[in-house]
């Protein structure tokens, strides 16, 4: 998985780091929260220069995690 780092950066960090395809640092994240009980949800990393994107299908979503509007034309 090319975004595991990603992934990492944003647990540790908030910050999501390079891209894995392209190498750029234009990166952005948003995770939303399915089920407020157990803060389970889902999220999407991606690249605003190539439109890489990776989904992630299950993750526990803390507090600070940003909830942004995820941009069209993503490629995953």
């Amino acid at each position: 998985m090319k975004w595991a780092n990603n992934l990492k950066s944003i647990i540790d960090k908030n910050a999501p780091g390079n891209c894995p395809v392209c190498n750029s640092i234009n990166t952005d994240y948003s995770m939303h929260i399915i089920d407020d009980k157990t803060n389970m949800g889902y999220g999407v990393i991606w690249c605003n220069d190539c439109k890489n994107a990776f989904h992630i299908s299950r993750i526990k979503v803390s507090p600070n995690m940003k909830n942004i509007p995820v941009p069209e034309g993503l490629k995953y």
